[in-house]
């Protein structure tokens, strides 16, 4: 990772799951800003102007907080990381992906640093653990 979370953070998460589903796939999904609606529930508008690639910035709606979010790393198949702003918090965000038996483990985590980022450490630990099931249920669809 270009740039990694800070694990010592007053919010700061991290989650794992296996998703029965190729690696390719997983990461297709992840990689996919403007599908995001499709499958995470919190996210209600995403936008990105061409392929997601480090460097490229794309917007988003979640929770109903507007977030300007650049890639820093994007590792076909193996990791993909963005930083992201809410009003003066900041967000690393980092998923890393590995295969094995057809099979997808996939660990998430982030931080967020800046005044009132301790208030939202409930909402990161519960979002994170939806999005992972999600994740998983849509990779495991067709």
């Amino acid at each position: 990772m270009n740039i990694e979370v800070d694990p010592t953070a007053k919010c700061f998460s991290e989650g794992e799951i296996i998703i029965n589903s190729p690696i390719e796939k997983v990461f297709k999904i992840l990689s996919d800003i403007n599908d995001w609606p499709g499958w995470q529930s919190s996210v209600s508008m995403a936008q990105i102007n061409g392929p997601s690639v480090a460097g490229a910035k794309f917007k988003w709606k979640a929770g109903g907080l507007n977030i300007n979010s650049e890639f820093h790393t994007v590792n076909e198949n193996s990791e993909i990381g963005w930083t992201g702003r809410i009003w003066w918090i900041k967000a690393v965000h980092n998923w890393y992906l590995s295969s094995g038996n057809n099979e997808t483990k996939v660990i998430v985590k982030e931080s967020l640093k800046g005044l009132g980022s301790s208030l939202m450490k409930k909402s990161l630990i519960e979002g994170m653990r939806k999005n992972l099931v999600e994740l998983k249920n849509k990779a495991e669809k067709s």
